[in-house]
Formats: structure tokens, C-alpha cells, sequence
């Protein structure tokens, strides 16, 4: 099992680029191909939601078929456009047959995940932790509950 952590390749946790006021989402890499955690902190929003996108648009060689987590549990706020965004990087990761997990979304954003059915959709899991102990110990023989399929 990889180590996790600042061992794994943790970037800095600051929300804003030193020096500037660029806004900036920071990545934990795993081994190449295996898993990256993009740490959505503060708001996605109408503000921020491009910094996702270029954020996972740099992802997209070094995941080559893993698995892509969204740690949504130092986010503070998501309104339509991050939800959207959130929509969106779940199709581009279909057609790049990357599996895109959910980790610890907050209670408001749960609560709009089930009203929308796409708690349905999505793979949500209760924690960071429960995510990469799934990315890094796959299932064997297609167990449905972790298989990385969508329902």
C-alpha cells in the first residue's frame, strides 16, 4: 500500500499561490497511473470553478486510467457553477477511463447530491482516508461495492 501524506507528494495546503492572489488547488500524487487528490479548499464556485478545471487538466497523463479523488472536505461553499464543474469533470473523466471519487463532500453538498440523483451517479466516499485505502487496494474478483463502477 502507498503511503499517504506529505510522503506521497503532497503539495502545500495554502489556498493562494505564495506571493499572489491566484487561488490554487492543491494535488497529492500517488504512484503514476494509480491515483492523484486534487483538495478542493475554501469555495468552488462561480469564482473558482476554473481552477478545477485547469487543476485536473494537468492530471490527465500522469492518471492514464486511475483513479481521480476530489477531497471536498476542506471545501466551504459550492454553488451551481461548482456543481456543475464537479458534473463535468466526472464526464471528461468517463472518456478518459478515469475514475473519479468523491471524498467527504460536506452536508450541504450531500444534500444536493441526493436531491439530484446523482448521488446515484457519483462515487462518494465518507473520507480521504476510505478512498485511497479503496485506490490502493483494489478490489478483487468485481466486488460491486468497490469496483469503480457507476451504478
Amino acid at each position: 500500500m502507498t503511503q499517504h501524506g506529505d510522503q506521497a507528494g503532497q503539495a502545500g495546503r495554502s489556498r493562494r499561490a505564495e506571493g499572489t492572489d491566484e487561488v490554487v488547488f492543491p494535488v497529492e500524487y500517488g504512484e503514476p497511473g494509480r491515483w492523484a487528490v486534487v483538495h478542493v479548499h475554501g469555495p468552488l464556485d462561480y469564482h473558482t470553478a476554473s481552477v478545477l478545471d485547469a487543476t485536473v487538466a494537468r492530471l490527465w497523463d500522469f492518471l492514464a486510467g486511475g483513479h481521480l479523488v476530489l477531497d471536498l472536505s476542506p471545501m466551504t461553499f459550492c454553488d451551481s457553477s461548482g456543481l456543475s464543474r464537479i458534473i463535468t469533470v466526472f464526464h471528461q473523466c468517463r472518456e478518459r477511463g478515469v475514475n473519479l471519487l468523491l471524498a467527504a463532500p460536506p452536508p450541504s453538498l450531500r444534500r444536493i447530491l441526493a436531491l439530484t440523483g446523482l448521488d446515484r451517479v457519483l462515487q462518494i466516499r465518507d473520507s480521504l482516508h476510505q478512498v485511497l485505502t479503496e485506490v490502493d487496494d483494489p478490489p478483487a474478483d468485481g466486488d460491486p461495492d468497490r469496483s469503480g463502477s457507476p451504478g
